[in-house]
């Protein structure tokens, strides 16, 4: 949805990231989730929103750090600032 709609999409963007955290927690599926966090963070950069873009990087960050894949951390980070 972020590829094809974009920020005109972002509402429906939003309400669908926010049911596949639900649904990856519900499901003790939580590997998704770091990546749900780059999801947003690449939303919140189309809206413009710095600031929730570095949260949600952040978040996706330490999540992965946790999970033992800090290489996909910093690969993560690149990809957003570039």
């Amino acid at each position: 949805m972020l590829a094809t709609d974009g920020a005109a999409g972002a509402t429906a963007i939003d309400a669908a990231l926010g049911a596949a955290t639900g649904l990856a927690e519900a499901t003790d599926a939580r590997l998704y989730v770091p990546s749900i966090h780059v999801e947003r963070a690449r939303l919140a950069r189309l809206r413009g929103d710095a600031a929730a873009c570095e949260r949600e990087l952040d978040a996706a960050r330490r999540l992965f750090i946790a999970m033992g894949a800090p290489a996909r951390a910093e690969q993560i980070a690149k990809e957003l600032r570039a």
